[in-house]
This record gives structure tokens, sequence and C-alpha cells, in this order.
């Protein structure tokens, strides 16, 4: 992830963490070299920083459900963009979470939108590392 990115460490914000899913929100900043350099004269966020911005709504939440330890990325599953993001749009990462039978794989559907609409639909798929999943000496993974 480039510093220069409006996702850069502070840029994304938790607004709901649930045992379903979490959402998070970052602003298209205006004056991101990131922007201004893609599309000259029509600048948009480039399509790698929303799947960014889903899988890291999907790790906030596999770390609030105690799920992100060992979490890796396997695959991205579906990934369609519906429109483009502005400089100055305001965007929120919904992502709903499946576990997959003792909490080895995970699917994450997000649904990326601004005030003007749905902006990509992206459905990224995790797994736990063996040793995150394996049940420890009270009986319990990790």
């Amino acid at each position: 992830m480039s510093r220069a990115s409006a996702l850069g460490v502070a840029g994304l914000e938790l607004l709901r963490n649930e045992p379903s899913g979490a959402t998070t929100t970052f602003v298209a900043e205006p004056g991101d070299p990131v922007l201004i350099g893609h599309y000259p004269g029509f600048p948009v966020q480039p399509g790698v920083f929303l799947v960014e911005a889903a899988d890291r709504t999907a790790r906030l939440w596999a770390d609030g459900a105690g799920l992100g330890a060992g979490l890796e990325l396997v695959a991205m599953d579906r990934c369609r963009f519906r429109r483009p993001v502005f400089p100055g749009d305001r965007v929120s990462t919904d992502v709903t979470v499946e576990v997959g039978e003792g909490g080895g794989l995970l699917t994450a559907k997000a649904s990326v939108l601004t005030v003007g609409g749905a902006v990509a639909d992206i459905r990224l798929r995790y797994r736990r590392t063996p040793a995150a999943t394996a049940p420890t000496p009270e009986g319990e993974a990790q």
C-alpha cells in the first residue's frame, strides 16, 4: 500500500464490527498523488485500493472475532467495478463474512458504495494456517 494512498495507516475508519461482518469508510482525498496521476484529466480512485479496502475491512472483522491470527488471502473470487470513485467521494465498504466449518476458511463478500450508489462487488477467500486453527491444550482453536 502506497503511503500516498487515502487508505494509509489512519485513512480507514471502522464504523461497524458485528458477528456477521464489518463496515469501514475512507475519503478519496482530492490531493492524493495516486488520484492525480490515475488518468490525468479524469482522476479516479484505482480499483486496487477498493480491493484493499475490502481486504482490510475483512481483516479488521477477523481480528475482532479472534480469527485474525494466521489469516491469509488465497483468492479473489469476484471483482466487479460498477462506477468510478472520484476525488472527494466518501467510500463505504460493507463486508459480510461467512466462516467455514472449523474456522479454517472464510469468505468475505464486500459491497463498496458511495453516495452515488454501488461502486464495486468483491468476494475474497481466506484460509487460516493450520497452526492458527489447531486446538490448544484447553481444546479451543487459537
